[in-house]
């Protein structure tokens, strides 16, 4: 494991996503990658195991020489009961697992720098227009328009200005549009369908927290897929 970690291997993101224009590490991206492993005696493959009533997805990495592995378990989270629902959780499952045996992550990953600076400025001016963070943003300037103007209209909460390109930060990491995130939350129950921009600082933190875990992000993406 040393000797494949000293070759310094990264993930670039090869993935395609047109619901959030943006692209994403897709599990092709992972294991070719992971493969280089193969050189210094060590392979892995991925399995399903029950227990309980609970399904998890198993990531082996072992080395073939003495036997020894290691292993890490994802649970499945099935947004629909289909084969189209099993095969997307599957594959999420893999691809955290992996990436988490090997260490491995994006090799642009600018923590949300990009977010930050898209609008030329770090918060606090309301004079700027507002900025979504979307890398590379597929909208019209007409539809821009109208999303800046709903988002003008409602009312900010007064940490939005102080919070809002962190909050960016965070969603833009995830690929996580806000103007569609706004429209996920707007078909949740009271006290749930708020714009983030209309939240406190502790409802968007458990936002957040939602949508940086497994289940949250999933449900956000089937969403997304059904819509």
């Amino acid at each position: 494991m040393l000797a494949f970690q000293a070759t310094n291997p990264s993930v670039a993101k090869g993935g395609n996503n047109p619901h959030f224009r943006s692209k994403y590490i897709t599990l092709e991206d992972l294991t070719s990658v992971a493969r280089a492993c193969n050189k210094h005696g060590l392979v892995f493959w991925h399995h399903q195991a029950d227990e309980e009533g609970t399904s998890y997805e198993v990531t082996t990495l072992a080395h073939a020489e003495s036997g020894q592995c290691i292993e890490t378990r994802v649970k499945l989270l099935f947004g629909k009961n289909d084969s189209q629902g099993q095969g997307s959780a599957k594959t999420y499952a893999r691809r955290y697992g992996l990436a988490g045996l090997f260490a491995l992550c994006d090799c642009k990953d600018d923590d949300g720098e990009a977010a930050m600076t898209s609008s030329g400025h770090r918060g606090g001016d309301n004079n700027v227009p507002f900025d979504s963070g979307v890398q590379d943003d597929l909208r019209t300037p007409e539809s821009k328009a109208v999303r800046e103007q709903e988002e003008a209209a409602v009312e900010h909460h007064p940490s939005w200005e102080r919070s809002r390109n962190f909050f960016h930060g965070i969603i833009a990491r995830i690929g996580v549009d806000y103007y569609e995130l706004c429209d996920w939350l707007s078909t949740k129950n009271p006290p749930l369908n708020k714009r983030p921009s209309e939240m406190d600082e502790r409802q968007r933190q458990r936002l957040t927290d939602f949508l940086c875990g497994d289940r949250g992000l999933h449900q956000f993406l089937n969403w997304k897929e059904e819509r």
